[in-house]
């Protein structure tokens, strides 16, 4: 339960107020899965803060034991989020790093991400010199034949 708590805290502390679209699409029923509502969040790079928002959302329909649940699954997808190769991943794909891993479980993830950025940004170097080479041979070739009256 204290890790939890720790992890609980960072998050928070971390993460700020994000919102996105698809927070707000969220519905209260009496068939929430607020464990699975939790791990999903995490999953998908979202602040635990989601939580008020579905908090201020229910009000009074909120279960006693939605933010217990909640947290538990969120506590389990963040650290399937914090990884490594997730890091990398999104790094690849230049997702800006959402800064929502708490400080026990960051420095995989941001040293992956540092990586993946490092090895796109040197891909994206190499295809464009690659590219102005082929533009200089290209204009190379065009000056030459004129010069030679082809």
């Amino acid at each position: 339960m204290k890790t939890k708590m720790c992890l609980f805290i960072a998050a928070i502390s971390l993460a700020g107020c994000q919102s996105t679209s698809s927070d707000d699409e969220f519905v209260c029923s009496t068939q929430t899965d607020w464990q699975q509502l939790g791990l999903t969040t995490a999953q998908k790079g979202k602040s635990v803060r989601a939580f008020d928002r579905y908090k201020a959302q229910c009000g009074e329909a909120l279960p006693p034991n939605a933010q217990d649940l909640y947290l538990d699954g969120f506590t389990a997808g963040i650290k399937e989020y914090c990884t490594y190769e997730n890091g990398f991943e999104l790094a690849q794909k230049d997702i800006e790093n959402p800064n929502v891993c708490p400080f026990e479980i960051r420095a995989e993830f941001d040293k992956g991400y540092k990586i993946g950025y490092l090895d796109r940004r040197e891909k994206k170097e190499n295809a464009d010199y690659a590219e102005r080479e082929l533009e200089r041979r290209a204009l190379q070739n065009r000056n030459g034949q004129s010069s030679t009256g082809q």
